[in-house]
């Protein structure tokens, strides 16, 4: 038996394929996926791919690795199975989440299919085609199953008791186990022997798209203070939450705050684009007016983007603000002379790419002329962390001092907001939830972000 390949439209039946063609001991070799399919990249579906081998295959190629004097004898062995050695291999982490994402799959497939399979006339279920010999005659020639969904005749032919389910993902967990110890036991951190019950947090961490080396940290000081006394699930995982908020900084209070001196508060809102300033905005303006009963000024600088001034006129209408558009540093200082009886002064400005220089110069001028006590970045929870992480550089070099987090009921994951606030330092100071004014919003508090990383509901 050689190297197969299999793919399907989750990892989980990718995985549960190869524990039921190669055996409960097989060893996953690669995983990866690719997107295929579609018109004009329209309804193209996702393809989970995993590479995996029988157990004595797998140490066929730890003994070519270790062979003295050959130190290209991995890839001979490769060549010879017939995997093509010229895609790169996946990372540790992304192979890990991967697996670790494949278990929350499985599960609601479960839960999916044991809530419909009685009543879908026309289910789906999986066949597997051979791809026949490879186009070079050399070698042994590489086997690839490739998973197709095809109408079932029988809405039965998906269905297996649920004692098989829960076996079959019994086995397939014990599997990224096995991967996920290799993985630990490789770089010594604290995921290398792990308890169940630590191992299943280890699991959900990983899931969340938490870093390895803060899901190492928290589950380090978890398990440091298992050893000391015994903790029910309850207070496992308060303490895992305890660590997860001393990552997150928080800036002190905003609301209901006053001026440090003789000038209205002055609160700037920047950011790029999309990211919901102005809609923040409001809801502070609300918060300061009606909730806290202080004398608020608005003034905005988003002329860019269309009805931007509108929509901003039609929220002070509504609460009863005055309102004033500056465009030029000298049109800032009279906007702000022109409210100096304020309490409060909040200042929506326009989006501006990490990598417009010259517009983030006019940015960094027009908040030189307001003079704000705090600069707030407002970044979207729905971006990729690498893309946050260049956002929050980028601003920082205009003043940005604290982190505003916005639309987290649209975001995948909350470990990728842990991993960018513990990268950045600067102080989280609001989240917001949803899109209604004055409501969702909350000031920042690190304990909310951390419960919400271990499952918390975010509107309870």
């Amino acid at each position: 038996m050689g190297i197969k390949t299999y793919q399907a439209y989750t990892m989980a039946e990718a995985l549960g394929a190869a524990k039921r063609d190669l055996g409960a001991d097989a060893v996953i070799l690669d995983t990866r996926t690719f997107r295929r399919g579609g018109v004009f990249g329209v309804r193209r579906k996702t393809i989970f791919e995993l590479t995996a081998t029988t157990a004595d295959r797998a140490e066929l190629s730890r003994s070519a690795r270790s062979a003295p004097g050959r130190p290209h004898a991995v890839r001979e062995y490769a060549r010879a199975a017939g995997v093509a050695a010229a895609r790169p291999a996946v990372s540790d982490a992304t192979r890990t989440r991967r697996l670790a994402q494949a278990l929350a799959e499985a599960n609601d497939r479960r839960t999916r299919q044991s809530r419909t399979i009685a009543t879908a006339p026309n289910r789906l279920t999986l066949a597997a085609a051979d791809e026949g010999a490879p186009r070079t005659p050399a070698g042994p020639s590489r086997v690839a199953r490739r998973f197709i969904l095809t109408p079932a005749a029988d809405p039965t032919a998906l269905g297996q008791s649920q004692p098989d389910m829960q076996q079959e993902l019994s086995e397939i967990r014990t599997m990224v186990g096995q991967v996920l110890q290799r993985q630990a036991t490789t770089r010594r951190g604290p995921g290398a022997h792990l308890s169940g019950r630590l191992f299943d947090m280890y699991l959900e961490l990983i899931g969340q798209d938490l870093s390895e080396e803060l899901t190492d940290r928290i589950i380090g000081a978890v398990r440091a203070e298992m050893a000391d006394r015994t903790l029910d699930d309850e207070e496992l995982r308060a303490v895992a939450a305890r660590y997860l908020a001393e990552l997150v900084p928080v800036a002190d209070p905003t609301i209901p705050r006053r001026s440090p001196d003789r000038r209205p508060l002055t609160i700037a809102l920047i950011g790029p684009t999309g990211v919901g300033k102005t809609t923040t905005l409001a809801k502070l303006a609300a918060s300061f007016k009606l909730r806290h009963h202080r004398e608020v000024g608005l003034v905005t600088c988003d002329t860019y983007r269309i009805a931007a001034v509108d929509q901003l006129r039609t929220y002070a209408g509504i609460i009863g603000l005055p309102l004033e558009v500056a465009l030029t540093p000298t049109e800032m200082t009279r906007a702000a002379a022109r409210l100096a009886d304020c309490d409060v002064l909040l200042i929506d400005t326009a989006g501006r790419g990490p990598n417009d220089s010259a517009r983030l110069d006019d940015l960094r001028r027009i908040l030189a002329a307001a003079d704000p006590h705090e600069v707030h970045l407002v970044l979207s929870s729905t971006a990729s962390e690498r893309v946050l992480l260049r956002e929050a550089e980028a601003f920082a070099e205009v003043g940005a001092d604290r982190i505003v987090l916005t639309k987290l009921d649209e975001a995948v994951s909350f470990g990728v907001l842990v991993n960018v606030m513990q990268s950045v330092g600067k102080a989280l100071s609001f989240i917001t939830t949803g899109q209604e004014v004055p409501d969702h919003i909350e000031e920042g508090r690190s304990q909310r972000l951390a419960e919400l990383v271990l499952g918390a509901e975010l509107h309870g």
